[in-house]
């Protein structure tokens, strides 16, 4: 019944009295899937006329023939009212679902298989917008491949190009390690360890890192069968003399960041942490990419900008890519511009 058009009037009506198996199966069938953003197909607010409404109904049923020895202790009835109201809050938008689990398939290429990628975003409450995965990671992570190759190869030059697992003595080189902020769910951060090969640590606040540890431990093989290792650590760029604390080296060959400016204050911010943690020398590289929504994230891109040549860094390389995102129209299309910067000379 998942991907069939649906008429209301098919289903089940209360008034018959349908048994609980078949309100399950209804329910259960209704359910819809989070996006990852894939193809242009997405969920309506509306999938079916009048849906709304036959939820509704279920949640103000008293379901009495499912009393006495079918459902003596209300439990199966608790069942329908939570599954219908899930379902009303499916068709919200995502503001308003609970804790969801995606699966992010970056395809394969010559120097990997499909990279299945398994993400849980808790609820979403207050400003807690790390426990989202936004647009920006999830297009930057398909590119990851082509901007290894162009503008990183230098730093992990077989890596990139060998099967994973490989016995030859170049595989067995030191891996470049990666110093990513504001990792958020860990959508990009999982998927660099996993293309590139290499070492990543994922940084956030305090309140992200359980559910950076339940992805790094959800995606633990795809990453060994890579011959990648993932962790992550605290970092609050108001107190970065207090962050990576399971960190003895914090100088990092490559920091990225994806979509990490929400305040006129970040870029700055941003700007200040990649020259403390960029490891010193002509071959480091930082990469930060930024959607351009609006005016006002196009004036932080712009300040980026500004604040990395404060510190004299050389603007390497700059491109766009087009991301999509929950709260978008079909269709609708968000432009990500991102900077990739080298040590001035």
């Amino acid at each position: 019944m998942g991907s069939q058009v649906i008429n209301v009037l098919d289903l089940p009506r209360l008034r018959e009295e349908p048994s609980f198996e078949e309100m399950l199966a209804v329910l259960t069938s209704l359910e819809v899937k989070p996006l990852s953003w894939s193809d242009q197909a997405s969920a309506t607010s509306e999938d079916i006329p009048g849906l709304s409404s036959y939820l509704t109904s279920i949640l103000k049923n008293s379901f009495e023939w499912l009393d006495d020895s079918v459902d003596p202790d209300g439990e199966k009835k608790e069942v329908l009212w939570d599954l219908a109201s899930k379902r009303i809050s499916e068709r919200c938008g995502r503001s308003a679902m609970g804790e969801m689990s995606r699966t992010w398939v970056v395809p394969a290429s010559e120097s990997h298989p499909d990279l299945n990628i398994e993400i849980r975003e808790p609820p979403l409450t207050g400003d807690n917008l790390g426990f989202k995965t936004w647009g920006t990671a999830w297009a930057i992570a398909q590119e990851l491949e082509s901007i290894g190759k162009e503008h990183f190869q230098h730093l992990h030059p077989s890596r990139n190009n060998a099967p994973a697992n490989t016995s030859d003595n170049t595989s067995q080189q030191i891996p470049t390690r990666v110093l990513e902020f504001g990792a958020g769910t860990g959508l990009l951060g999982l998927a660099a360890a996993a293309v590139w090969r290499t070492n990543v640590i994922m940084t956030d606040l305090p309140l992200f890192q359980d559910n950076l540890l339940h992805n790094i431990d959800k995606n633990s093989i795809m990453l060994e069968n890579q011959g990648a290792v993932v962790s992550c650590d605290i970092l609050d760029w108001t107190e970065p003399e207090n962050g990576l604390t399971t960190c003895s080296d914090k100088e990092f060959e490559i920091i990225m960041a994806s979509d990490p400016l929400y305040d006129e204050s970040h870029p700055g911010m941003v700007a200040a942490m990649i020259n403390l943690h960029l490891k010193r020398g002509p071959a480091s590289r930082a990469m930060v990419a930024v959607p351009l929504r609006d005016e006002k994230t196009r004036g932080f891109s712009m300040s980026l900008r500004k604040s990395m040549a404060d510190y004299e860094f050389d603007l390497l390389y700059e491109g766009t890519v087009i991301c999509r995102d929950d709260w978008v129209s079909t269709g609708e299309e968000v432009r990500s511009w991102y900077g990739i910067w080298g040590m001035k000379s």
